[in-house]
């Protein structure tokens, strides 16, 4: 069941802003994440995952887990809808701003400069100096720190190898914003599956567990198979195995963009508002060009 919109709007947002294009886009998005969310929460309640063999021969054990049901294959579609939203609040936002100061110059934009300006998210400073279209020619300098503030590349410092920039910068949440984005928009859906994430062993006093082995996952798979060897246990010194599922984020391999959506998904919340919050001072007094009614008009349809 769809929910009634809520604005999200945080306290230092202005009035202007409440029906801005990216404000209603990030409340969009709000609304399909806590659909979404209820939507997982009533799946996993109503289906857990089971254990259908555990077979246990006092020093070996071999368990089969079993998924009663796949997650509906239509969360792919909401989820999509999800990232659309985060994505398109931060271009909309991003758009305004530019339209605005080359207007303060008395400049206004061809419809192919409109077309390129999307919010710039770079790994690299080249990459955002480059793509960043619109910004070196109307933007302003504070404008232009503040978006290099948000960038992937800003986790990057002394303390990181060369070798680990790609996996320091691949878990920013605009970097998988991004990702997911331009796979949703250009190749293929985003595929939700329940999968044991991790387990945990309970020990009794004096065995230790030797050796594990698990089952290569396939995206999509409804049968695990789990395989250990312990030193000083009996048949009747059994350890207890329990396994943790969590639901993630696939786009066709077995390698997930997030083993737990619902954190994905709150982390690049907070990071929209974040950036929102802090952009929407540039339509303010004092950051660089005064607001005429008609800009404010402007930036909020």
């Amino acid at each position: 069941m769809r929910m009634s919109l809520k604005m999200m709007n945080s306290p230092s947002s202005t009035a202007e802003f409440q029906n801005s294009s990216w404000r209603l886009k990030i409340n969009r998005a709000v609304v399909l994440r806590v659909e979404l969310e209820t939507l997982i929460s009533e799946y996993l309640s109503q289906f857990p995952p089971e254990i259908i063999d555990n077979n246990w021969d006092g020093c070996r054990m071999k368990v089969e887990l079993r998924l009663r049901k796949a997650p509906d294959a239509q969360w792919s579609t909401l989820l999509g809808d999800i990232i659309h939203n985060y994505r398109s609040s931060l271009d909309s936002l991003y758009f305004s701003l530019i339209s605005y100061l080359a207007r303060a110059r008395d400049i206004e934009l061809s419809g192919d400069e409109q077309r390129k300006l999307a919010f710039p998210i770079q790994d690299t400073r080249g990459g955002f100096d480059k793509y960043s279209f619109g910004l070196g020619e109307h933007g302003s300098k504070l404008l232009k720190d503040d978006l290099l503030g948000f960038q992937p590349f800003e986790y990057i410092n002394e303390f990181v190898d060369a070798a680990e920039i790609a996996t320091v910068t691949s878990g920013h949440p605009l970097h998988i914003l991004k990702k997911l984005s331009d796979i949703d928009k250009h190749r293929s859906l985003h595929i939700i599956h329940c999968y044991p994430y991790t387990y945990a062993i309970g020990l009794p006093v004096g065995v230790q567990l030797v050796s594990s082995s698990r089952s290569q996952y396939f995206p999509g798979q409804t049968r695990h198979f789990f395989d250990f060897e312990f030193e000083g246990a009996s048949q009747d010194n059994k350890p207890s195995f329990i396994p943790h599922f969590k639901l993630g984020v696939f786009s066709g391999d077995s390698t997930p963009h997030s083993s737990d959506i619902m954190n994905l998904l709150h982390s690049i919340e907070r990071k929209i508002f974040h950036i929102l919050n802090q952009l929407e001072y540039h339509f303010q007094p004092g950051f660089g060009f005064e607001p005429t009614p008609d800009d404010l008009r402007t930036a909020t349809t």
